[in-house]
């Protein structure tokens, strides 16, 4: 189901065109929001991802795909943070810049990425790097980058201020595969 929902996602963008793709279904994002007072850490194995041998780039994620150490936690990141029945969906569109296959071997590279990211119904441009190599055909993607909840009018209450990471730690990493299709 949410392989097709990416597909329908990307296919309303007029930015695809046919071209040789790369996807997964099982791209891994990490969260880290600790702090000295609070160890807060999820992690979502559920995300699709999808790379144009253009370098475009699109990712969509299901909010409630996070899973915590703590149950609590969970519900209240869901209920009270990033509202997952009002906005269930994360997503990020952009272009990895001067991507090439050619460029590709099995030694990490770096690349900028640029794009939109949408989360809690807000987006805003976009830019980290990127690191991209290939294994067995495969290309393997790692990035990191900080997003700051206030940005995505997601509310911290007072209270909590302090148990809460004011700056979000987010580490991916995906194994695209070839896509069958083209």
């Amino acid at each position: 189901m949410s392989r097709i929902l990416l597909i329908a996602f990307l296919f309303s963008q007029t930015w695809l065109i046919a071209q040789e793709s790369y996807l997964t279904q099982t791209a891994v994002i990490r969260l880290d929001a600790s702090t000295p007072l609070e160890d807060i850490k999820a992690v979502n194995e559920n995300v699709n991802t999808i790379l144009k041998t253009n370098g475009e780039i699109a990712s969509l994620l299901l909010m409630k795909e996070f899973d915590f150490e703590k149950e609590l936690m969970e519900e209240h990141f869901n209920e009270n943070y990033v509202e997952s029945d009002r906005f269930p969906k994360a997503y990020f569109i952009g272009k990895i810049q001067e991507f090439s296959l050619d460029l590709l071997t099995s030694t990490n590279k770096q690349f900028l990425l640029q794009g939109s990211l949408s989360i809690h119904g807000v987006t805003n441009a976009f830019e980290t790097m990127v690191q991209l190599r290939t294994n067995r055909g495969n290309i393997e993607l790692e990035t990191s980058f900080i997003i700051r909840p206030e940005d995505y009018k997601v509310k911290v209450p007072r209270l909590l201020f302090k148990k809460i990471a004011q700056e979000i730690l987010v580490t991916i990493s995906a194994n695209l595969i070839q896509d069958q299709l083209d």
